[in-house]
């Protein structure tokens, strides 16, 4: 009887695998086989990885595709231009949602896509979006409906020099922000800060904002207005503003990134906080000093009250609202954000939104193990508003940029987020 019951346990599991494997193979790539399609590309690097790859695309789908590749300013006037007019010859782009997302969501100028994800005759069953960071894939997310996905992951870390911190008798990274106080003091020594980061105005907010939120802060209330002049946002400023005045470079008012990462390449911070993808500068002999290159660590951003609360910078792929090959689009997207393409851009250089692309083997040799598992951690949990979650982003960030300036001067953080919430909830109010 055992026997019997073993048998057809494994006849049935025979059965159930040859099910799946039918299933996976009788997805029709050939669906839009003959039908042309144009999407709006803007000057990247995943545009220069994924273009030599398009006949193999073509030859699979028998779709043609025609890339239009633009600088970023001129490709954002030119999707904006076409996605605003309803041209049905459009029919996707590349699209950063925390730069444009409020505005091309309220207008109605991305494609939801659930419907496609929903129906095995349209989606791969290899597309996994469980794949996909969590982070990456919320940012294109509205509603609890999916507009697109991610192409890649951007973050901030921490960047500190490991020989520094072993003869201050630092044994690890600061793990909250007490910590990156407290090793900040005992790192500043003499033409050598103990920690740097962006404040010049509206380019300083795409990182304070990690700060923000960590805190407990936010861009905006429940009822759109700012929530720059919330407790938790004057908490963070405050400690920003003490934490670069205290330990920081002088001029910090004049700081972005270029300045920010060359004073660490040249030895004169211990310690910086931006984007994950300036490791390539601090591996190059070019831009960074001997000792730099060789003692570079890499941490996740200190936790704050609110928790360890980084933000993601993510580009992807939509389709155009009024595409009249929709279905051709949406099989270029799952094509080119494969599993398999992006193995092959991570390897490029594109740091990939999938999760898997990240234990590709062949990557985890080219990267410090440190900078791949913070970064990892980071895109985990990414907020994807990076920037204000409004139609008038430049504005917004003026705004608060100005009140940055301000507590760095030494001015009193209370009013300056104060003005800053007026001024932005007049800049919304006339929209």
């Amino acid at each position: 009887m055992r026997r019997r019951i073993l048998g057809f346990l494994a006849i049935a599991a025979l059965v159930l695998a040859t099910v799946g494997v039918a299933s996976a193979q009788q997805f029709d790539w050939k669906q839009f086989s003959g039908t042309k399609i144009r999407f709006l590309m803007n000057q990247h690097p995943f545009t220069t990885f994924i273009q030599p790859l398009l006949p193999e695309f073509e030859k699979e789908t028998g779709i043609q595709v025609t890339f239009e590749t633009f600088p970023e300013d001129q490709f954002r006037q030119r999707r904006l231009l076409e996605a605003s007019s309803g041209a049905d010859t459009l029919d996707g782009y590349m699209i950063m949602p925390g730069q444009v997302g409020a505005q091309y969501l309220e207008a109605g100028w991305v494609r939801y896509i659930d419907d496609y994800l929903n129906d095995p005759t349209m989606t791969d069953p290899n597309l996994d979006l469980n794949d996909f960071f969590g982070g990456a894939l919320n940012t294109f997310k509205s509603g609890g409906k999916v507009f697109g996905l991610p192409l890649q992951n951007e973050t901030s870390l921490l960047f500190y020099r490991k020989d520094l911190f072993q003869q201050a008798g630092i044994a690890r990274p600061p793990q909250d922000m007490a910590e990156l106080l407290a090793d900040a003091a005992l790192l500043k020594q003499g033409r050598v800060a103990g920690f740097a980061m962006r404040g010049k105005a509206a380019n300083a907010t795409s990182q304070i904002v990690n700060f923000l939120m960590s805190f407990g802060g936010t861009w905006l209330t429940a009822d759109g207005k700012s929530a720059l002049n919330s407790y938790q946002s004057k908490q963070a400023l405050a400690f920003y503003a003490d934490l670069l005045r205290n330990y920081g470079p002088p001029g910090e008012t004049n700081m972005s990134w270029p300045e920010v990462t060359s004073l660490y390449a040249q030895g004169q911070a211990a310690m910086i906080f931006d984007a994950n993808v300036f490791r390539s500068i601090m591996e190059d002999p070019k831009q960074t000093t001997d000792v730099v290159r060789n003692n570079t660590g890499y941490a996740p951003l200190p936790a704050g009250p609110a928790g360890m609360k980084p933000v993601v910078l993510v580009w992807g792929l939509s389709v155009n609202h009024a595409s009249k090959n929709p279905g051709a689009a949406w099989y270029f997207i799952q094509w080119a954000l494969s599993k398999v393409n992006q193995d092959k851009a991570i390897l490029a250089g594109v740091p990939a939104a999938r999760t898997s692309a990240w234990q590709n083997e062949e990557f985890k040799k080219t990267a410090p193990a440190d900078w791949i598992d913070a970064s990892q951690k980071s895109f985990a949990v990414g907020d994807p508003n990076w920037n204000p979650p409004v139609k008038p982003v430049p504005e917004v960030r003026d705004a608060y940029g100005q009140a940055i300036v301000a507590a760095l001067e030494g001015k009193p953080v209370g009013p300056a987020l104060d003005q800053a919430a007026q001024a932005i909830d007049q800049i919304l109010a006339n929209q």
